[in-house]
């Protein structure tokens, strides 16, 4: 069986799940990428080599090494074209370093699946299929909308099997993927993908960017990274004191989630009510739930909401490998017969 990777390279974490053969693997890394130095601590220096890849002429440091050593503050990766840079080239070529480190086989030739924003994927789909193309040349990408990956979650098994559980040609679903940079809309009815409710609006950042500007009101100055991880954890470690910013990071989110039921109001507002579900995902849609339920009573957090989009890649991937595996093996059966 061909290598499945699902491969979400998100504006503040990149997440990957491969799969092979029953061995199952899952990354997790900040999207931080800065160009590489010499770093003179030998165990500074060890751990640094393991997250630094070489893109078009130049060593880039990626990761925790990027994020710690070189001080990025993940806003490179907050532009439409971001996808072309040679930052996202380096995080895609170091999460498969970092794959390959943890004894995965396979991975020059394996079926590759990568998301572009919903309202991105017409226009880059092609150009980034190529891109990664040229960095794993013996690999097979596929570009999906980054919505389309929670969906995949639910009607495919870990194994890539079909979800007997859901009836995918008459069953209908929603999705809502709240990611960094932006939030993705699909919608899907009776198993058909409706192209003009593939969307986008703001993703977390626009959160991020109001707790800054509140905690800033309290004499209280925090990076981007800082107010992103403060959307979850709710605690600002102070000169050796952890302050509870919770209010102010309500306060922060209110408008995101306005937002967003707006856009989907637009988007799949006319289908909602005879909806099997409305699949909330990415890593903020704990943040936002409430708020989207207090509409919609039928939307819920997908399986594993920050993985969603990886997870479903991959087992899209292993799904279609196993479909075209038996395909091949049902002409060569038929050609045999004749």
């Amino acid at each position: 069986m061909q290598t499945a990777i699902g491969f979400d390279v998100g504006r503040s974490s990149v997440k990957i799940v491969a799969a092979r053969d029953g061995v199952r693997q899952e990354l997790l890394f900040p999207s931080a990428v800065c160009p590489a130095f010499t770093i003179n601590d030998e165990r500074g220096a060890a751990r640094a080599a393991a997250e630094t890849v070489f893109v078009d002429g130049r060593h880039f440091f990626i990761g925790e090494t990027a994020l710690l050593q070189g001080g990025d503050d993940l806003s490179g990766g907050l532009r439409d074209d971001w996808v072309y840079s040679d930052q996202h080239a380096a995080l895609f070529l170091g999460g498969l370093k970092k794959l390959h480190s943890t004894g995965m086989v396979g991975i020059d030739t394996a079926l590759i699946v990568v998301g572009l924003p919903g309202a991105l994927y017409a226009s880059q789909k092609a150009g980034l299929g190529q891109a990664l193309g040229k960095l794993v040349p013996r690999a097979e990408i596929r570009v999906m909308p980054q919505p389309m990956g929670p969906y995949q979650e639910l009607v495919f098994t870990a194994d890539g099997q079909e979800n007997r559980s859901v009836n995918a040609d008459d069953d209908s679903y929603a999705v809502i993927e709240v990611g960094q940079y932006t939030t993705d809309f699909a919608l899907l009815l009776h198993g058909h993908t409706i192209e003009n409710a593939f969307g986008s609006c703001d993703g977390m950042r626009i959160a991020a960017e109001h707790l800054q500007r509140s905690l800033r009101q309290s004499q209280l100055s925090v990076s981007m990274v800082e107010a992103t991880d403060l959307l979850r954890t709710r605690t600002l470690r102070n000169f050796g004191e952890r302050i509870d910013v919770g209010e102010h990071v309500t306060r922060a989110v209110d408008p995101l989630a306005a937002q967003i039921v707006d856009k989907a109001n637009q988007l799949i507002g006319k289908s909602a009510r005879s909806l099997d579900g409305i699949l909330v995902a990415g890593g903020g849609a704990p943040l936002v739930l409430g708020a989207l339920q207090k509409t919609w009573p039928h939307a819920r957090l997908s399986a594993n909401s920050r993985f969603s989009v990886a997870e479903g890649f991959c087992r899209y991937s292993m799904a279609f490998s196993r479909f075209r595996n038996g395909a091949a093996q049902q002409e060569e059966t038929t050609a045999a017969a004749r």
